[in-house]
């Protein structure tokens, strides 16, 4: 993998982020999904007018765009590459549909079942103006507002992920905008923005990708410090990328989610990972005196009596001891 400066994350380069998406970083590519959902799910959005499709959509995008790494020559080129990708899944997936979108469906029941407060009725109108005037832009013009004003990309951004130069950007930027009441388009993209889907979004990605690959992940509130605990309490290593290394040899990416989306993800009662240990009540002893919280548990399944460990996240692991 190349190698990445741990120590100052937020200078980290996209380029550098990408060449180590390419030799397997799981850790790295997340920061890059996080930092495009938003744009994605946008230009999905664009073209169904479903904001569910469009969640779809990003995810599958995100994926094959991991999987198809190696044909990217131009890592500088990410963006405008992951554009074209979630362009092309978005119309073959239109090409396809059959069916009214569900965001039609669910507006249509909406408006049938739910009394209309002025507040609702003014969202609802200021979102359909927003469509039906990006509907007079080019597809060009029609991203590169969506990702300024839903994705918060700054103009120098938006030029790489086209190829475009700054002017040009802003040019366009001018020129869609006479066509747009900013504040309805601001209130239309908070629709969009939020960390919790966009979490969400990165967790699911994560998933399927290293699931793939055969390693594991878990979510957590602060990297740094969840991978400070593997090493000083239960004495694992880090990698040269400073990613925690299981005794199997797999990686354990840890992938930053915000506190909502942390909860939903530790509620389940089976285990991350499940380590072989050489003394039970040794190890239950050790861990309780670094304050781990550690219980014995009947195993899902079995009802064997087990040992089961949480980190500061509240993860679930397992301890299992060696015959």
């Amino acid at each position: 993998m190349t190698e990445i400066h741990q120590h100052n994350d937020s200078s980290l380069l996209e380029t550098e982020l990408v060449i180590a998406a390419t030799r397997g970083d799981v850790e790295a590519f997340a920061k890059l999904v996080r930092k495009y959902t938003n744009a994605v799910c946008a230009i999905a959005y664009d073209i169904l007018s479903d904001y569910y499709l469009a969640q779809d959509i990003a995810q599958e995008s995100f994926v094959k765009a991991f999987r198809s790494l190696h044909n990217l020559q131009q890592p500088e080129r990410f963006g405008s590459w992951l554009y074209s990708i979630t362009l092309h899944l978005s119309i073959d997936y239109k090409r396809s549909l059959t069916r009214k979108s569900r965001l039609q469906e669910e507006i249509g029941q909406l408006l049938e079942n739910e009394p209309q407060t002025d507040d609702l009725i003014l969202r609802q109108e200021m979102r359909l103006d927003v469509r039906q005037a990006l509907q007079q832009l080019d597809a060009t013009s029609r991203t590169i507002l969506l990702s300024y004003y839903v994705s918060e990309m700054t103009m120098p951004e938006i030029a790489r992920m086209f190829n475009m130069s700054v002017s040009a950007v802003e040019s366009r930027m001018r020129r869609s905008r006479k066509l747009l009441k900013e504040n309805h388009l601001s209130a239309w993209a908070g629709h969009f923005r939020g960390q919790e889907a966009s979490d969400k979004l990165v967790v699911h990605v994560v998933e399927r990708l290293v699931k793939k690959v055969g390693q594991y992940y878990i979510p957590v509130l602060d990297r740094s410090k969840t991978a400070e605990w593997f090493v000083n309490v239960l004495g694992l290593s880090l990698d040269y990328n400073g990613h925690v290394m299981l005794p199997s040899g797999h990686c354990l990416f840890l992938i930053e989610v915000s506190q909502a989306v942390l909860q939903e993800f530790v509620s389940s009662k089976l285990p991350v990972v499940v380590f072989m240990i050489e003394d039970e009540d040794q190890f239950f002893q050790t861990m309780e005196q670094q304050g781990v919280q550690i219980m014995r548990e009947a195993a899902p399944g079995t009802g064997e009596m087990r040992v089961f460990f949480f980190d500061p996240d509240g993860n679930r692991y397992g301890a299992l001891a060696t015959l």
